[in-house]
């Protein structure tokens, strides 16, 4: 009887590029999430080249972004140069970090008004399952869009998705469940840029409840510094914009097996005085992210005190106007009154 081959023995100072390629491709890459993936990639031109292929990365994609599965943003992000998913994937992955001043104030910068579409890709995700996934489009050329407050809406008023995000009567144990496992993806896609941002804090910022509809109001936010030059006074509102996605949950089921559901999804864009902007100038700042935002990793505990650092700069600014607007009208009283006291003086000498 014939002996069968002795397999191959693979020796310690022999490297991993002298596998079979079948065998990385099937058993190795196809284990290893977005980041290990692209680091594995500049180790040598050998796996660079495996690891750059559009499948791997298009499978990455849709596990960890359900949404990305539809077809409309599929045959977007294929046609992206330079990688298709795999230059998706850097456009989406890290966490926004834009609360340092640019340059050049992106709320000036009228030539980044070209894009007819924006598509919005939300995940939300429960102990990191995916509950909630929807695609949007907006067309941003229509006055209706340009003109009123920007505000995407996901869900409609009268509907609510269903998830098994499990109910919690215990009010302080629902809320720290859910600012610990209730994430978000919020990516908006250019259409005609072929550019793409995610606008999700990922973690939530703060968790409430109606005390009125028992509804629970989950807000992610993300502070973007827009420029900060004095084109609207010496306080500039605009100086940082705040992105908010509210998510708002309310329960459904059976009393004792009640399941959290979905009733309403939006974003909206304000300033640092909390008012709203409009749909041309928060489509700006979005232009001005996609092109010049800065990504990077971050912990929970970061996203959070981010967002204590620009609510207390935000204090700080109404403190320091209202202070000036005191020291205006004392200026303006007193003006006043030495030019009454010259007018009275001069009609009675």
């Amino acid at each position: 009887m014939a002996s069968s081959p002795c397999p191959t023995k693979f020796t310690s100072h022999q490297g991993i590029t002298n596998l079979l390629p079948d065998i990385i491709e099937t058993h190795i890459l196809t284990r290893l999430d977005g980041q290990p993936l692209a680091a594995a990639a500049c180790t040598s031109s050998h796996l660079h080249s495996l690891c750059a292929q559009e499948k791997l990365w298009q499978h990455i994609c849709s596990s960890t972004w359900p949404s990305s599965n539809d077809p409309r943003v599929r045959n977007l992000v294929s046609s992206y140069p330079g990688g298709g998913h795999r230059s998706f994937f850097s456009h989406s992955f890290p966490l926004l970090d834009c609360q340092k001043q640019p340059a050049k104030r992106i709320h000036d910068d009228d030539s980044l008004l070209v894009t007819e579409e924006i598509i919005s890709a939300v995940d939300l995700y429960y102990r990191n399952d995916p509950v909630f996934s929807r695609v949007a489009e907006n067309e941003t050329v229509t006055g209706w869009f340009q003109f009123p407050p920007f505000r995407i809406d996901l869900v409609d008023a009268k509907d609510s998705v269903p998830t098994k995000i499990p109910f919690v009567s215990e009010a302080n144990i629902l809320f720290e469940e859910l600012e610990k496992n209730l994430t978000l993806s919020w990516i908006i896609i250019d259409s005609s840029r072929n550019r793409a941002v995610n606008l999700s804090s990922r973690w939530p910022i703060s968790v409430r409840q109606d005390w009125l509809t028992s509804d629970l109001h989950v807000k992610y936010a993300v502070v973007i510094a827009a420029g900060g030059n004095q084109r609207w006074g010496l306080f500039p509102a605009r100086e940082c914009v705040e992105c908010e996605v509210m998510v708002t949950l309310g329960g459904r089921g059976k009393k004792g097996e009640e399941m959290l559901c979905v009733k309403e999804v939006n974003m909206q864009m304000k300033d640092m005085e909390g008012r709203n902007l409009s749909g041309k100038d928060g489509l700006v700042i979005l232009q001005g992210v996609m092109k010049s935002g800065k990504r990077k990793n971050g912990r929970r505990e970061e996203v959070k005190e981010r967002y204590e650092e620009f609510l207390m700069r935000k204090i700080d600014r109404k403190e320091k106007k209202e202070w000036a607007e005191r020291v205006l009208n004392n200026v303006c009283l007193a003006t006043g009154l030495v030019v009454l006291v010259a007018f009275w003086a001069f009609k009675v000498f």
